[in-house]
Order: structure tokens, then sequence, then C-alpha cells
């Protein structure tokens, strides 16, 4: 059985108090020795959440107690308890052996195995001897009952599974864990967590593997537990895994979303089933994690830590699968500590963090595919052949399997403000929730993924897949924040984004001039990204984002006039946004870019969530 704890020992007490009051109270009597009840789910929740031998001592012990308190006619009849022990352990042992993640089907081959064996097969058994009839025609009398027990039941394990499972799994490990060290785990609050994560101490970036892999060995190696679709590229990467999480959560699966950077608050970084990281947990988790982190003879960086924060919070919530975009690169970025992921996908490569990966495209594809692992799957979006040929040549040498998206199989895109619709091959039409037009090749990446998803077996069918890609939102991404002026918030941050920008803003705006809110890091190509918004600029409002690395908004309006343009500082992010706003008109429109750091402040500016 799991560790006992406090929580385990109440959840087991009320599940044989639930099975006592549905077993002597709740049941319908047919015969002397047939009836109906409900009185197994108990017990094989108990198997399913702890384990066979809590789900076997649940069922005695209910079985057991209910007779001591609420006696019948007859005397206790041992054979009896060992029928619901049968029950609670085989929904233990057949719960680990199922790896199928289909909610009802999952249900099914766990309830149905195990009330054969303990209902259909051993109670009967029992009852043949303590009543005197025949054992085949006890199954036979009992068949019908049970079957159409095993039925609601299959129901009733399912949906409580689904709606209650992850809750009652949820241990409060730092204790245990942090006794395991022999140190004593000092609680913080949220706010303490925030501050040590991003002191000084663990600031700056420094490629390597070594921190994060000595980090995660003294708590377990949870991401060694953990299956993922690892996500790297230049632009894309959030959209495409918010599109994959989207399609995996509507299959049923419990799925990680690790991203980076956030957009309002810090707990964006770490979400499951599209809830975010709760303020307790997180600060649990750094608490846990100090101590080893500090016990490092070289103390892991701001996003190393992090990024171990994330795989323990995946682990705690037992995730199905995780999609784990890459921080910076791919080789020697933190998340690559994984082993052979489900897939690996390389999004849009273009000319960025130039001065960490390399000056040309090759270079930073060469650092892109340091996640691709021996054996592996491999998504790659095309269109780059210099990026390609560097994948290719990387799949080859560790014998991994390149897939390529095709684009020719996106036709007739559509697009308004609320909604992209194109036709993609095989599929038919297809809505998008995130309206940029560039969205379209990215959900080509990820209707990729999904194929190869089901040729591993999970269970995701088309109309996942078409309610995936219609439900997701994903903020800041060509996001409508305002309709009068129209107000766009997009994350792009670089040439090949900007220009993704231009695409859209030109096939929902053509012809009209835009107001720009721009605010930009200083390490960027910024000369080649005004260029690119010249043609469409009535003007622009510079801010500096909330970022050390952040160009001073009367530097980046100084380069925009030296430019030709007219542009006018900001004093902060909110003071930007009304200026903009004032200067589009009621009829306008406004795009705010540059960088995702300062798109949070815009959208709470405007009011958004």
């Amino acid at each position: 059985m799991k560790s006992v704890t406090t929580k385990r020992l109440s959840l087991l007490a009320m599940f044989i108090a639930l099975q006592i009051v549905l077993s002597k109270f709740l049941m319908l009597q047919l015969s002397g020795s047939i009836r109906l009840s409900i009185d197994g789910v108990p017990i094989l929740l108990a198997g399913i959440w702890f384990g066979p031998i809590a789900g076997g001592v649940v069922g005695a012990l209910a079985d057991l107690l209910g007779t001591v308190l609420f006696p019948t006619a007859g005397a206790y009849y041992p054979p009896l308890t060992v029928a619901f022990f049968l029950i609670g352990f085989s929904a233990g042992i057949f719960a680990k052996i199922v790896k199928i993640k289909q909610p009802m089907l999952r249900a099914a081959l766990i309830v149905v195995p195990s009330e054969l064996i303990g209902s259909m097969l051993f109670k009967s058994f029992a009852l043949s001897l303590l009543v005197g009839i025949p054992f085949p025609d006890m199954v036979a009398g009992r068949a019908l009952p049970v079957c159409a027990v095993m039925v609601v039941d299959t129901l009733l394990v399912m949906l409580l599974d689904r709606m209650l499972g992850e809750k009652a799994l949820r241990e409060p490990l730092q204790r245990h864990k942090a006794a395991s060290v022999g140190k004593r785990t000092t609680a913080m609050s949220y706010d303490d967590a925030l501050e040590y994560i991003h002191n000084v101490t663990w600031r700056g970036s420094r490629l390597g593997l070594e921190r994060t892999n000595e980090l995660l060995s003294r708590i377990g190696d949870p991401q060694k537990k953990l299956k993922f679709v690892h996500v790297a590229g230049t632009n894309g990467k959030g959209s495409t895994a918010a599109m994959l999480a989207k399609v995996l959560f509507l299959a049923g699966y419990r799925t990680g979303l690790y991203i980076s950077p956030f957009i309002n608050r810090f707990n964006e970084r770490m979400q499951i089933n599209g809830t975010s990281i709760s303020d307790d947990e997180l600060a649990e988790i750094t608490a846990y994690l100090r101590p080893h982190a500090e016990a490092m003879a070289d103390h892991p960086t701001e996003f190393e830590l992090i990024t171990v924060i994330a795989f323990e919070y995946f682990h705690r919530h037992a995730a199905d699968i995780v999609m784990l975009e890459v921080g910076l690169g791919g080789e020697l970025d933190s998340t690559n500590v994984i082993d052979t992921p489900e897939l690996a996908v390389i999004t849009n490569i273009g000319l960025d963090h130039t001065r960490e990966l390399g000056p040309t495209i090759s270079d930073i594809a060469r650092a892109k595919a340091g996640i691709i692992k021996p054996g592996g799957d491999v998504v790659i979006y095309d269109r780059n052949p210099e990026a390609d040929a560097v994948f290719a040549a990387v799949c080859l040498e560790r014998g991994a399997r390149l897939h390529i998206a095709d684009h020719s199989r996106i036709s007739n895109v559509s697009a308004s403000l609320d909604e992209l619709r194109f036709r993609f091959s095989l599929y038919g039409e297809l809505v998008c929730g995130l309206v940029g037009v560039y969205q379209a090749n990215n959900a080509a990446v990820a209707i990729t993924a999904v194929e190869l998803l089901r040729q591993k077996n999970w269970a995701i069918t088309d109309q996942h897949l078409r309610d995936g890609l219609r439900l997701v939102r994903w903020p800041a991404r060509f996001e409508l924040l305002r309709r009068s002026p129209i107000f766009i918030a997009d994350g792009g941050h670089n040439p090949q984004g900007v220009s993704a920008v231009v695409v859209s803003l030109n096939a929902h705006f053509p012809n009209r001039k835009i107001t720009f809110l721009l605010g930009v890091m200083a390490d960027k190509d910024v000369p080649h990204m005004i260029d690119q918004l010249a043609p469409l600029a009535q003007e622009f409002i510079t801010v500096t984002p909330d970022n050390p690395r952040a160009m001073n908004a009367a530097d980046l309006a100084a380069l925009l006039t030296e430019s030709g343009m007219t542009a006018t500082p900001a004093d902060s992010v909110p003071d930007g946004v009304r200026l903009a706003i004032g200067r589009a008109g009621e009829d306008g429109v406004v795009c705010a870019l540059g960088s995702l750091y300062l798109l949070g402040a815009v959208r709470a500016e405007l009011g958004a969530n």
C-alpha cells in the first residue's frame, strides 16, 4: 500500500463507512442469495486510487464492521469478507496494468474483471457453500443482477475517478520527501516562493544540463515518470503546445502544459487541464526544493529551478502527458533532461537569440535539434530548407523518424476577429480559436502531431481534434482585446514573428493604417522589425516592457523617428495603452506587440483575464 498519511486514512475510513451504508441500507434484496447493490464502488475506488492492499483492506473491513455493527439473522460468514477483499485487491492490480486512458474503457477494464473475480466467481462460490446450492446454479442465478451492477458501477467509477481522482491522489509530499534527505523544510508563502525563485542567487542563463539533472536526482527524478511532447522552435511554440494540450484534454487525458514566459501571472507557466498551479502548491513545492537546491555546490539558474518545480508538480498530479515548451534553444535547455519523448515538435525557425545560439539559421536549427532523441519521432514545421536539412541530418544520425507538416493540406483560409476557418485535407473545414492567419500553419503542425500520437495508441478522435482547435484560447496571439477602437495584442517579438503579424493585419484590415503600441527587448533585431511595420503604421507609441533587457521607450522612439516614423514615448504601459487608444480614435486600429513581457500589463489595463 502507498505511504500512510492522515489524508489517505481519512479517505479510506470514508470509503469503509460509505460501503457499509450502501450495503446495509441502500440495496434491493431479490432473494436469500441475490441482491442489487452498488456497495462495490467505494471498494473499487480505494483499489484504483490507493493500490491493491488498500482496496482489499477497505473491502474486508467494511464487510466485517458492517456485520458487527448491523448484524442480520445469520452468523458472520468469513468467505464473504474474502470476496469483498478480492474486489478491492483486483481493482488495484488492474488499475496498475491497464494503460488505456480513455475514461470509460479504462473503468470497464478495471471494474468488470474485478467484480467477475470477487463477486461473480468467489462470492457465488461462498454463497453456494452457505446455502447449499450448486455453484453453477448459483452463478447462473446471480449472472443478470451482477452484470447489471457491473454496468452501473463502471459508470459511477468512471465519473467519480474523473471528478475526484486527481484531488484524492494529490499528496502533501513535502514533509515526507524533505525528511528523506535529513532536512527540515521551512514553510513558504506564495510571495516568499516568488521572491526565492526570482532571487539574484539564481539569476543568469548558463546553458547546460548538469545542474538540472542533479536537482532532479535529489528529489527522485520525477521527469522519468512522465510522458512528454517536447516543443522547440523560434515562433509558434506556445500556440502549437496550447492546441495539442486542448485536444489531449478533450480526449480525456490529464494534460500538463509548461510554457515561458507567462502573460498575466507566474502560475501560468505550469498548468494541468488548463488550470494553473495554485499559489499554495507553488509555495509548497518551492519550499520542498529549497534545501536540495541550496545543498548543490553549483546552484541552479532561475529557469532551471522553475523547470524542476514544474516536473515535480506534473508528477504529483499524475499527468498522463505534458506539453513541454523549450525555454531557449534546445540541446542545452533545462527541459532537455527528459528521455525520449512521445514526440519532439520543432516549430518555425528564424533568427533569434543569435548571441546564445549562433548567427546563422543552421546554428539555430542545430541547437533546436538537440531535443531530437535516439529512436524518437520528430515533427518539423518545414518551410525553411536550411533548417530542415539540419533536422534531417540529425534524425538520420540518431535513428529518429522525421515527419514533416504538409502545409499544402491547408486551403480556403478565412479569418475574422472571432475565429479562423480553413480547410485541411482529410478533415474538411476546421475552425481555430486563435485568429491570426499564421495559426493555420501552426495548426498543420499540431494536426500532424495528433496523427502521430494516434499511431502510438493515444485515443484521440477526429471530434477531439476539431473541438480542441475550435476551443483553444491563448493570450496575446493576435488577441482581440477591444472593438472600439479595435485593439489587437500579439506576442511577435522578432523579425519573423512581426512578419506573421503584418500578414494577419493586412488580411484583417486591408488598406488601413495601424497605431502601434511597441515595446521591445534591446537585444532584438529592432531595425528589421521597424522596417516591416513601417508601411502599415499611422504612428508609434513606445513603452518600456517590464524586463531588465528592455529597450527604453525614449530610445525606441528616437530610433523610430530617425527612420522617418512618428513616435511618442509613454511613461508606462498603461499610459501607452490610453495614449494609443486616444490617437487611434473610435474607428481606428491599435496593435500592441514587440515583446510578451509588455502584454500582461496591456491586457490588465484593458480588463482582460
